[in-house]
């Protein structure tokens, strides 16, 4: 099996400390001193944390990192305009910006894809989210339930590659209707992006069944995710896919010994204990809407306070992030040889594509490309799409197409 990793950058602030904390670098932070850089710099400034999301970026594609994960999110800066920004500072770096179709017509995604395809040498994945939380999707002015938002993914997405195939597509359905538009010209040259993305919910299923290239998911016990797979690769059968890929989101802490390994976690959770970081995950926890993990099912059914070691749900794999409010919650921790195994181990049940990242993110990316990625140089995989299958769409009319 191939094996490939990607990385991410913290759009809303660095977390060498807890999230908020001043001494982050980053100007997403409460308020008071601060000691982290350009913790508080002012439009115009000679360096911005743009500048330091540049610097992540580099010190990825230089430490071997095939891509970069863009995560949205209200509350920091706008993944398209960032991925544009450092697609001109790097040169072979992917960047996988998440945007919702709730954000964009489809006609305005492709026209912008295919921009910045032609621009960047076809460097973007698209991961298509529809929102993990009602009350902050009303926030953004989106009132749409949860099973319609995903209706209107799967039509989005018909009508993006109806676009992207043809110069005079025809459309009709509940959400989107399109009468004789597509890509013409040089735009035509272009490689439709990668497709991504998660959820676990039945229509979260159903639409990375249908559509997605990447199923994505964030780091539960080994068995859960072979299980996970095993059900979309059943749902893919239905559309008559054989080729749809899975990757895990996992965050790393990996010293040369597991007991260095274990200290600086046990850090992260000590701190966060001490702040009362726990009452405030679970203050918000109403918030969500997506399924809950199986851990975190157990973090709330337990009243007594629960330790550090309590967290390991398997060799390695660290689950106290999510307690203490650092997502993506689960934590490869360990010494080098040991965090290579565990990579392994997720890899030989089905995950090919790995989003790690620690930190500091900007010298944990030359940690993890120093001392993880080079133990899988010759298993390396650079991401492609399969021959394309038939396309087939639906709408309310029946299909419709070129």
């Amino acid at each position: 099996m191939s094996i490939e990793f990607f990385t991410r950058l913290p759009l809303h602030g660095e977390t060498q400390f807890l999230p908020g904390d001043p001494r982050n670098r980053g100007d997403w932070h409460r308020g008071g001193p601060s000691t982290g850089a350009v913790s508080a710099f002012n439009v115009g400034d000679h360096f911005t944390y743009i500048d330091y999301l540049g610097q992540i970026a580099k010190a990825a594609e230089i430490n071997g990192f095939g891509g970069a994960l863009m995560v949205n999110a209200p509350s920091g800066e706008e993944p398209w305009t960032v991925c544009s920004l450092l697609a001109r500072e790097t040169r072979t770096l992917k960047f996988v910006t998440a945007f919702q179709p709730y954000h964009y017509t489809p006609w305005v995604a492709v026209q912008q894809a295919a921009t910045y395809q032609r621009a960047t040498g076809n460097r973007l994945v698209w991961n298509i989210i529809n929102g993990g939380s009602d009350a902050i999707q009303r926030q953004v002015g989106d009132f749409s339930d949860h099973d319609e938002r995903y209706d209107r993914a799967i039509e989005f997405m018909d009508v993006v590659k109806g676009y992207w195939h043809n110069e005079n597509f025809h459309y009709e359905g509940k959400f989107y209707k399109a009468e004789g538009g597509g890509l013409r010209g040089p735009l035509k040259k272009a490689e439709l992006p990668l497709i991504c993305t998660a959820g676990s919910s039945i229509p979260a299923r159903e639409f990375a069944a249908k559509h997605a290239d990447f199923y994505l998911m964030r780091a539960e016990h080994p068995d859960e995710i072979a299980t996970l797979i095993a059900d979309i690769r059943e749902r893919a059968l239905k559309y008559g896919r054989t080729d749809i890929r899975f990757g895990l989101s996992i965050d790393v802490i990996t010293r040369e010994t597991e007991e260095l390994a274990r200290t600086e976690a046990k850090r992260f959770f000590d701190e966060g204990i001490a702040r009362g970081a726990v009452k405030a995950v679970a203050a918000h926890a109403g918030l969500r809407t997506a399924r809950k993990l199986s851990y975190e099912n157990q973090f709330a059914q337990k009243a007594e306070t629960q330790g550090f070691d309590d967290f390991f749900i398997h060799p390695n794999v660290w689950t106290g992030f999510g307690y203490i409010g650092i997502p993506p919650g689960c934590a490869l921790v360990g010494s080098h040889e040991n965090v290579v195994a565990r990579i392994r181990e997720y890899n030989a049940i089905g995950i090919d594509l790995f989003f790690l990242a620690g930190y500091p993110h900007l010298e944990e990316a030359y940690r993890l490309g120093e001392h993880i990625l080079p133990h899988f140089r010759s298993e390396r995989s650079e991401l492609n799409r399969p021959s394309p299958a038939p396309l087939e769409l639906r709408s309310a009319n029946g299909p419709s197409g070129a």
